[in-house]
């Protein structure tokens, strides 16, 4: 069953990839997408960009404290909020892949979602995300509920 599983996400990690390429980042120093999945369709695309809004300060807030550093958007979070006024998210898996800029070390790059990004996803009811790593290996992470990481550090 592993590989059955292992087949279909590589099948939308490579689908984002295909996105990832077909995207004009402009002059990003990272360029990554997120494609949303539910029962096998595509319900959503996103991408990482500069630009941030209250929903990414919002988020940002809940995992950081204070804003002292750079904001942007997320590709998790730019494909949540594609979707979140559309449909249902909760079930839906999210594939990320980061494409490298310099690419002498490989195609794709470590784009596992970060603390923010796992407060956005758990919200929406999206329990697991897969990852590049690289262009031979992805991970898969189980979405649980950050704040119980502040919770255990009291």
């Amino acid at each position: 069953m592993l590989g059955c599983y292992s087949v279909f996400m590589q099948k939308f990690l490579r689908i984002a990839l295909q996105y990832a390429n077909d995207h004009d980042y402009g002059d990003l120093e990272y360029n990554l997408c997120a494609v949303l999945v539910r029962g096998g369709s595509v319900i959503s695309v996103g991408y990482n960009k500069r630009t941030t809004n209250a929903f990414v300060e919002h988020y940002t807030d809940l995992a950081r404290g204070q804003r002292d550093w750079c904001l942007s958007t997320h590709a998790e979070m730019d494909a949540v909020l594609q979707a979140r006024q559309k449909t249902d998210l909760s079930g839906s898996k999210i594939f990320v892949v980061r494409k490298r800029i310099d690419q002498t070390l490989g195609v794709m790059a470590m784009a596992k979602p970060c603390e923010i990004c796992q407060h956005v996803l758990y919200n929406y009811g999206i329990r697991r995300a897969c990852y590049s790593i690289d262009d031979q290996n992805f991970g898969v992470m189980k979405i649980e509920n950050p704040a119980n990481k502040y919770k255990q550090k009291k």
